[in-house]
């Protein structure tokens, strides 16, 4: 069997490496050259701290040659490229191909989700496409721990046959046939990891996070139910779970990003730092759009925006949310 991954950063060189122990040859395409030169040359993916790949793991730039004999092609690009890439990629794609979508976030232009973007660019994608999405960091992924992840298509077929691409010893891959509230759930929760970290970068104590936690969980729950996602999904592993994680853990890069901001330094010194790419920094634009257009309350989500685009102080951001009107917790 052969697999394409299209993306060799992090996420896409740790899903190849669990792609080789489900039985797949694995080509990675990246327009990269230094990351297709350290995976031929040294076998070692560049952007996953120098992690060992198996010699059924080749990269290229070429598309025909990545694509070539591939039965399963896994889209882990960053949304940013959802633009680009699905336009290239999306047309070549042969018709009894499954492609999986593992991008966690929107495109910044339309705010469509990624499986979206997929078939807007090749409709006969429809029936074999899946989202990937769950409390996973690549690192601990490539390493080997103890992980779940969550496939999610409306073609049952399709979801069955990601969840036997990627379930190994130590990963357990659960299907699902929300694919919004699977995706949404990935994108959106990378904006409360931002805010948790701001909080924590403020030092207010782990009171504070918990109830961003739990109020972000509600406020994402409200948008993706209001763009027609199962509210229960969001209490699985693609909404709470990935939630928790990535608003609590060191490895986090939203989090990491806003306990940077949240201790002084401008969120331009902070990517140019550390060269991260932080999805929920334009997923938060999406997001805020999406709200008003629908009149979805997301005060978390709005002063995240507020305090990253437009200069609003983080303490006058708190401020703002701790003084909002009383209200029911279960509206």
């Amino acid at each position: 069997m052969k697999a394409c991954v299209v993306g060799a950063g992090a996420w896409g060189s740790a899903l190849a490496l669990v792609l080789t122990d489900t039985g797949h040859e694995v080509a990675l395409w990246d327009c990269d050259p230094r990351v297709i030169d350290s995976v031929n040359s040294r076998h070692r993916a560049l952007k996953l701290q120098d992690v060992e790949l198996p010699e059924t793991v080749s990269a290229t730039a070429d598309m025909g040659q990545a694509l070539a004999g591939a039965s399963i092609v896994v889209a882990a690009i960053p949304s940013v490229a959802l633009g680009e890439v699905p336009r290239a990629f999306a047309p070549c794609i042969p018709e009894d191909v499954l492609l999986v979508s593992a991008t966690k976030g929107l495109d910044g232009n339309t705010f469509k989700r990624p499986t979206e973007v997929w078939l807007e660019r090749n409709p006969s994608l429809e029936g074999r496409i899946v989202a990937l999405s769950g409390p996973n960091f690549a690192i601990e992924i490539a390493r080997k721990l103890p992980a779940a992840t969550v496939v999610a298509s409306r073609n049952p077929a399709a979801s069955k046959a990601a969840q036997s691409a990627f379930m190994t010893p130590y990963l357990r891959a659960y299907t699902h046939w929300d694919v919004a509230g699977v995706e949404l759930g990935g994108a959106l929760k990378n904006i409360i990891a931002i805010a948790c970290g701001l909080v924590e970068g403020m030092g207010l104590g782990y009171n504070a996070q918990a109830a961003i936690i739990s109020r972000g969980i509600a406020e994402i729950t409200r948008l993706g139910a209001t763009l027609g996602a199962d509210s229960l999904t969001f209490a699985g592993l693609s909404g709470l779970g990935d939630l928790v994680l990535t608003s609590t853990a060191h490895l986090s890069r939203n989090r990491q990003a806003g306990i940077a901001v949240g201790r002084g330094e401008s969120m331009d010194s902070f990517l140019a730092r550390t060269g991260y790419t932080v999805e929920g920094l334009s997923t938060v634009k999406s997001a805020v759009k999406l709200a008003e257009s629908g009149g979805i309350p997301m005060p978390i989500t709005t002063v995240v925006y507020r305090i990253l685009y437009l200069g609003v102080p983080v303490r006058q951001g708190l401020a703002e949310i701790m003084s909002r009107d009383p209200r029911p917790e279960h509206e």
